[in-house]
């Protein structure tokens, strides 16, 4: 088991477990309408089981990737949002109507340096009793915020350390009327 190559690979995920007597037949819980997990991590696709296979399989002349270029490494670490990068999220993943009840489990992978910062354009969350618009994550940490919306539109939502915006951490989502 390698559980860094296994993650920078993909394989991460949460478990959530509903109260007893909260959850409904499917497991959801009863007190919200909508559900929505983002994790935000610069995915190292460098440290991935799967380097040499992308070399072969997506570089136009894999005989001329050097692994070891500074500037190959870079461009293998991925800013992400659900494995999305620059706002690529499909949109209708992220939708949700003006007044539902939404909880979103926010969560971060990564090391010491990478803190992140959920921000929400647009509307604001319910966290631990009190209204923000922005979240402060520890790697492998997860914060559960609640959200009415109100206000209809599409959204940014992005980690707020400036280095991670500029490399991609960001999407948006959609309230609808």
């Amino acid at each position: 088991m390698d559980e860094p190559a296994d993650t920078n690979a993909g394989l991460i995920g949460p478990i959530v477990v509903t109260a007893k007597g909260m959850a409904n037949p499917d497991g959801s819980p009863k007190d919200v309408d909508r559900e929505f997990f983002t994790l935000f991590t610069v995915f190292d696709e460098n440290a991935s089981l799967y380097l040499d296979e992308n070399i072969q399989t997506f570089t136009g002349h894999p005989a001329t990737v050097n692994p070891d270029d500074e500037g190959f490494i870079e461009s293998n670490l991925m800013h992400s949002v659900n494995c999305y990068v620059y706002g690529n999220l499909p949109l209708e993943s992220i939708t949700m109507h003006l007044g539902e009840r939404v909880r979103w489990y926010v969560i971060a992978q990564g090391t010491e340096v990478d803190l992140h910062t959920p921000h929400w354009h647009g509307n604001t969350v319910l966290l631990m009793g009190m209204r923000t618009d922005v979240v402060e994550l520890l790697p492998m940490s997860m914060k559960v915020a609640d959200m009415v919306p109100d206000d209809v539109g599409t959204w940014l939502y992005h980690c707020h350390v400036n280095d991670h915006i500029t490399a991609g951490m960001l999407v948006r989502y959609r309230v609808d009327p």
